[in-house]
């Protein structure tokens, strides 16, 4: 039953849903090279990793851009706080790492569900925090976190560089894979860590999208940095409940599953915090373009994906 429940969350958290202007028709395809490489969803493929006794978890996230998201855009923290108190309430300890810019909003985020997770700061370039984190944390998440392409340039899915303000945290996830631990990408673009070890068919299947005809370093938007398991994701924030809603039946605890209600919620505290709407930039309650209200509705569905799969067995003897 878990793998019907967990591909059902797989294809539903994948169902595209952009408007004209914005990149996009490729989310299926995106998915379709991952999962060709996973014996089992993508979202159980991760749930397992997280269903293990209490470990010291660090997710990294954060996507702040001046002039134009100051503080971020609300694709990643929602979905980081989210996942964080999904993962402690099964007793992992949590860290959030992001960039100084980002820290006021998450922190605020992080408040208002009580969680208990630390928040450190990023330091641009500090080689020294990265490798002291890689051997501290047992397993590394990245939601919505951009990685290094083939010449280790950040790079937005409109391909402009994302070098100059934000840190590349490329060596972070290679120390800690180096290290033979756990770590998992959430993304919904390519360009995330986590689509590293699928760069090369992104990018034949996908020229369009990479561009590499048009980013100045001519390396395209993919990111080379791989994870252990990477989930596709129509938004990080959704990838995100998926793997909760997947953890939430492995343990068989609906209550370790998002709400629609407070995804809904989520959106209009983004708004007085500041955060963006990724889809144009806009302190509105959407993201990536996508309406609060159509992100609750999925939430609802994936949570009752999960109900139902929890429920007895029911014959049908008519």
């Amino acid at each position: 039953m878990i793998d019907i429940a967990a591909e059902n969350i797989d294809r539903l958290i994948t169902v595209e849903i952009r408007r004209p202007g914005v990149v996009r028709g490729f989310k299926s395809a995106l998915y379709d090279v991952v999962r060709a490489q996973s014996q089992v969803p993508l979202v159980l493929a991760a749930a397992r990793v997280l269903d293990r006794p209490a470990a010291q978890i660090g997710i990294v996230t954060g996507a702040a851009v001046p002039d134009h998201m100051p503080v971020g855009e609300n694709d990643g923290p929602f979905g980081s706080v989210v996942l964080a108190s999904a993962l402690e309430r099964i007793n992992h300890r949590v860290t959030i790492f992001t960039d100084p810019e980002c820290m006021r909003p998450i922190q605020a985020l992080c408040n208002r569900v009580h969680l208990k997770a630390g928040l450190v700061a990023l330091r641009n370039a500090d080689m020294a925090q990265q490798e002291e984190a890689a051997r501290q944390m047992d397993i590394l998440i990245a939601v919505e976190r951009l990685g290094g392409n083939v010449n280790g340039v950040l790079y937005g899915m409109t391909g402009i560089s994302r070098d100059p303000f934000r840190c590349n945290v490329d060596h972070l996830f290679r120390t800690h894979l180096a290290l033979g631990r756990d770590s998992v990408g959430i993304g919904d673009g390519g360009n995330e860590i986590g689509f590293g070890a699928f760069r090369a068919a992104l990018a034949e299947k996908l020229p369009q999208i990479n561009q590499a005809d048009k980013t100045p370093c001519h390396g395209g938007v993919f990111s080379t940095v791989p994870t252990t398991v990477t989930v596709v994701g129509s938004t990080s924030n959704l990838g995100s409940y998926g793997v909760s809603a997947a953890l939430a039946f492995l343990r068989r605890d609906l209550a370790l599953c998002h709400t629609p209600e407070e995804e809904e919620a989520l959106h209009y505290v983004g708004v007085g915090l500041g955060l963006a709407d990724g889809g144009g930039g806009g302190i509105i309650a959407a993201c990536d373009g996508i309406p609060a209200v159509a992100n609750a509705a999925m939430v609802l569905l994936l949570r009752t994906i999960i109900e139902r799969a929890l429920q007895p067995a029911r014959a049908r003897n008519f």
